[in-house]
């Protein structure tokens, strides 16, 4: 029993005689993981394609949202529609003409015949679907934070105007930092500086504007925005908590 028991203590574990040495391809592919955990989340969302395809189930404030902030980017986009959402992609169009935010290029109509497997396999022609193309390009306002943002940034000039004369001046703004603080890249920050050279000591609302505009970039996240809002700016946002005073003391 002694021995039996010696024998046990001192061999090596099942586990570890089974166990094998990973190969260099599958050591490769743990070190790369390992390496993308440790990357820091992206500030930004993806790209967004400029070609906009209207569907179910999203209302149209998801695609007004989604058009505006493609055509920060980009000057011309395609919205399509078929079958029962045609009149959603007219309603889209007719919302970013309203707001200055696209002028109509040219509209197209015609019908669109999808292929598919019948449950035999063969290949067969769907029923024809009407579609309506516009394709659209950017209006006046086009390059500018709108709705939410236009309404958060405005917040911001209010507080930062103390004297509510209407504008800030240059040291005023720059004390902001928003080039800092949403996280914009050298372009922008190159962009917003040439802007800023052309500005006669003082800048108004709607000047603000247009340079906290190049400063957000278009793709920057949601819950990144909001949580610069409350935690740099003092402005209540839903949703996120605002640091305490013994937060900002440290």
């Amino acid at each position: 029993m002694a021995d039996q028991a010696e024998e046990v203590a001192t061999g090596a574990a099942p586990e570890e005689e089974n166990k094998a040495e990973p190969t260099k391809e599958e050591a490769e592919v743990e070190a790369e993981e390992a390496e993308k955990e440790k990357e820091p989340e992206s500030f930004y969302d993806s790209d967004l394609p400029s070609r906009i395809i209207v569907g179910r189930g999203r209302p149209l404030s998801f695609y007004v949202d989604r058009a505006r902030r493609v055509f920060r980017i980009e000057e011309e986009i395609q919205v399509t529609g078929r079958g029962d959402n045609i009149s959603t992609a007219c309603k889209l169009v007719e919302a970013l003409k309203r707001q200055k935010i696209a002028t109509i290029h040219k509209i197209s109509t015609g019908m669109d015949v999808q292929p598919y497997f019948n449950a035999q396999g063969d290949a067969k022609w769907g029923q024809p679907t009407a579609v309506i193309v516009f394709k659209l390009k950017r209006g006046e306002f086009g390059k500018y934070i709108a709705d939410y943002q236009q309404r958060k940034v405005i917040e911001i000039f209010e507080n930062k105007d103390e004297a509510h004369g209407g504008t800030l001046t240059v040291d005023e703004i720059k004390a902001l930092d928003f080039a800092t603080k949403f996280h914009a890249n050298e372009e922008q920050v190159a962009e917003a500086d040439k802007f800023m050279a052309g500005v006669q000591g003082k800048m108004d609302l709607p000047t603000f504007i247009k340079y906290a505009s190049i400063l957000i970039h278009p793709l920057l996240k949601n819950a990144v925005f909001k949580n610069v809002l409350a935690n740099e700016y003092n402005i209540e946002v839903a949703g996120v908590s605002k640091p305490t005073m013994e937060e900002e003391e440290h």
